[in-house]
């Protein structure tokens, strides 16, 4: 099978759906001999952070000499970002050669498309022999595809209204879903602040035996001019400095080296010169990624009420002389609350949309806007390269370009940028 056979393969499993469950991943790794339990792993869940929580744990483990695996979704411009070890994207002929194998095997398919991804996932960390593997989890917690792992740490990031539809209306029920992924006398770490959920958090860790570990509370972090000191469990370790840029970030970074500090409770060895090298050197694409200077130019995939609001803070660090915002957000979205945090903020306003059918038109998006203000500059320009052609030409050099609303839009505005051809 060549590479482009299975890349259409596996889109046309995207008609699937989204179905949460765990009976027909159970029965593909059955069928392959569990390969999820042939290697170490760290599993994290979380409304917002999760991704570059897992980049910078995998990214620290690398560093100090492990071989890591790495599962994180979604991707910005080739379905292999999803799937790395050791910071290298599973090659293309290998993606076709498990793709196939998996095929062969399963000839009365019923995976969905996220369900053959963590399948392949798995059987490719299984067979290459990865010491540890970072896994994000897709949706949710409880019935996500990822959730048959044995982790050797828990993460959940935070909770916040997302993804109503699957995981309930309200925090209480989302927080459960996420729960799912504590397991038996398996340690859980957490940055959820609220008072509720973290009682819901200390209930089930209970009843299963496992220790818990809360940021702010076990984990802290102090800021610096020029970073963070880090104060753990038992580790202290003062003037951190992150390539990540933002408050959030920040958050992040201590979730991880908390998970480190756990790892290292069960015979795992890690250097704080690894600590310090891979946080100086960790990237994260898509996020607070700046692609331009003079005018400055930023990429941030914030594509949620809770998301935008790091964002927001973000950005009351920086300096710049106008803000020309270029947002494009899914039709599914909370797209009011998402426009009412951010637009106040912005002097020229442009509304896009990437080329999928899930995102919502401009011409909607203007009407919310006019809702909230009817002075502000709005320009409406369906085409995300045009949209960008059109802020260059009137933004000046010590102006700020500011690109968000969904990581599709970022990944449509960074193939402008970084002329980089979508797989």
């Amino acid at each position: 099978m060549y590479y482009k056979e299975a890349i259409n393969f596996i889109n046309k499993l995207q008609a699937k759906g989204i179905k949460p469950r765990l009976d027909n991943i159970a029965l593909a790794l059955s069928y392959f001999g569990q390969p999820q339990l042939h290697f170490s792993a760290i599993h994290i869940a979380g409304t917002n952070g999760k991704g570059s929580t897992a980049v910078i744990l995998a990214k620290i483990l690398e560093t100090a000499g492990y071989k890591v695996g790495l599962f994180t979704s979604p991707h910005l411009h080739s379905v292999r970002e999803r799937i790395q070890i050791n910071s290298k994207l599973i090659s293309k002929e290998e993606f076709a050669f498990f793709v196939k194998e998996i095929k062969r095997y399963l000839s009365n398919n019923e995976l969905t498309y996220f369900e053959f991804l963590t399948l392949l996932c798995f059987i490719y960390f299984a067979e290459n022999k990865v010491d540890l593997a970072v896994i994000e989890t897709g949706m949710g917690g409880r019935l996500d595809a990822t959730n048959l792992l044995l982790p050797k740490v828990s993460i959940i990031t935070n909770i916040a209204i997302e993804h109503q539809r699957w995981l309930g209306c309200s925090l209480k029920k989302i927080a459960f879903e996420k729960a799912g992924i504590i397991k038996s006398k398996r340690p859980l770490l957490t940055g959820v602040t609220q008072k509720h959920l973290i009682s819901l958090f200390s209930k089930i860790c209970q009843i299963k035996k496992a220790p818990i570990y809360r940021l702010g509370k076990d984990i802290k972090h102090y800021k610096t001019k020029i970073g963070f000191n880090y104060l753990g469990i038992k580790k202290y370790i003062p003037s951190l400095s992150l390539n990540l840029f933002g408050p959030h970030q920040i958050k992040n970074a201590t979730l991880a080296l908390g998970a480190i500090e756990l790892l290292e409770n069960q015979g795992f060895l890690i250097e704080e010169k690894a600590i310090r090298i891979a946080l100086k050197t960790v990237t994260w694409p898509g996020r607070w990624e700046v692609v331009n200077e003079k005018p400055k130019v930023v990429l941030d995939g914030a594509h949620n009420p809770a998301g935008i609001s790091a964002l927001k803070k973000t950005l009351s660090l920086c300096q710049f002389n106008n803000l020309i915002l270029i947002l494009g957000i899914m039709k599914d979205k909370n797209i009011k609350k998402m426009i009412k945090i951010l637009f106040p903020l912005a002097n020229i306003l442009i509304l896009t949309a990437p080329k999928i059918e899930r995102a919502a038109d401009p011409e909607f998006l203007k009407k919310v806007v006019q809702k909230y203000n009817q002075k502000i500059e709005i320009k409406t320009i369906p085409s995300i390269p045009k949209a960008i052609k059109i802020a260059l030409s009137i933004a000046h050099p010590d102006d700020l370009v500011l690109i968000t609303g969904s990581l599709y839009t970022v990944a449509e505005a960074r193939e402008v940028f970084i002329k980089c051809i979508p797989e």
